[in-house]
């Protein structure tokens, strides 16, 4: 995006052009060109990145949910760590690691009477801010004049864990406490995410002791090295919220141009597509078609939500005449990757941090159906 011209005051036409070269080097930075209109919701999806050494994990104690005197189930846990990053109001600086790509962001939260607020700027690369009160999201580029508003209900970024509730994660993966340790600034409880299987990572993460919110999340690999990881370097908890930057934050700024995405729940069945063969732990979520129009040009991608409770897969499908360039058939950041392929006239891109194999076996379980 080096030397893109930019203009005090714009005219549509012009910043529709912008609009969608950001979004077009936004998809190539996460490996994902057919989330060509998603206004970057993966952003703020640090999904908890993991290690443990393995000679702790192999020490520490299995849980037993339901048994007298031992700790709460695995996602009765994790239910609680969701509960307090809804619950409380605080402020604080993550980074976010995956692979070589280290980004720093200032997050703020707070709970009011209208809903949840949060707003995510980036504070190194591209300035980039995300602002969210309820189910709707903002993303906006101050450098390109840009905003796109988007709809994402029920969205689990850091420090959100938990993506369902139905038993999932306890099925999926085992629990095992690793002791405290402090961690920026507070006193921490330890816990491991062991998978059950090979088929989705492990993760290690560090919650408050007292209202178990999470302040640091890393992914493992089945060696137990780290895939990649999210952490507060600052955080305050208990905050005021701060009326003036909740107002300034929800104002549209002057100037800008404002893309709205629709999003509209579907079946697989009405769109005709299906998998072959499940994947044990994983299953669909939700399905929408989202659309955006920009410049005058329709952009829409069929987005379809895989999950086992914690890991997500997401599946995008255009139709290949939307392709604007050549997208690479395989990408890769960190512990992300994704998979791209055709499927008749239909472009598929199978996209997650997961398991290569299981986004494999994913990807070629999608099939067309009648």
């Amino acid at each position: 995006m080096a030397g893109l011209p930019l203009a005090a005051t714009p005219t549509h036409a012009a910043a529709a052009v912008r609009v969608r070269q950001v979004m077009a080097d936004a998809a190539q930075r996460v490996g994902i060109c057919a989330v060509l209109c998603l206004g970057l919701g993966a952003y703020a999806d640090a999904a908890p990145l993991t290690m443990a050494s393995p000679a702790v994990v192999a020490s520490a104690p299995h849980d037993a949910p339901g048994q007298p005197g031992r700790m709460p189930g695995l996602e009765q846990w994790l239910q609680s760590v969701s509960a307090a990053a809804r619950s409380m109001n605080y402020s604080g600086v993550f980074i976010t690691q995956r692979g070589d790509e280290i980004s720093t962001s200032n997050l703020v939260h707070y709970v009011l009477p209208q809903g949840h607020f949060e707003r995510i700027e980036t504070l190194d690369g591209q300035r980039r801010v995300m602002v969210s009160l309820g189910d709707q999201v903002r993303t906006i580029w101050p450098d390109y004049r840009l905003m796109l508003i988007d709809h994402q209900d029920g969205q689990t970024s850091f420090p959100r864990l938990l993506k369902t509730t139905d038993g999932e994660v306890d099925r999926n993966y085992r629990l095992e406490r690793n002791g405290q340790e402090r961690c920026v600034g507070f006193e921490c409880r330890v816990s491991t995410i062991l998978p059950r299987d090979d088929l989705r990572w492990g993760y290690r993460l560090w919650s408050l002791r007292d209202s178990h919110l999470l302040v640091k999340a890393q992914t493992i690999d089945s060696a137990g090295h780290v895939i990649d990881q999210v952490a507060f370097t600052e955080l305050k908890t208990d905050v005021a919220p701060r009326a003036d930057l909740v107002r300034d934050s929800l104002r549209q700024p002057p100037g800008y141009v404002v893309e709205q995405m629709k999003v509209v729940p579907v079946t697989l069945q009405s769109q005709g597509w299906a998998l072959s063969a499940n994947l044990p732990g994983y299953k669909t979520v939700g399905v929408f078609r989202r659309s955006m129009t920009v410049g005058g040009k329709s952009s829409d991608v069929l987005q379809w939500l895989l999950s086992d409770g914690l890991a997500s897969v997401s599946i995008f499908i255009q139709p290949v005449s939307a392709l604007s360039e050549p997208v690479p058939t395989e990408q890769r950041v960190g512990g992300t990757l994704a998979l791209s392929r055709r499927i008749g006239e239909s472009w598929l891109t199978v996209m997650g941090a997961v398991p290569e194999r299981a986004l494999r076996r994913i990807s070629d379980a999608v099939v067309r159906v009648p």
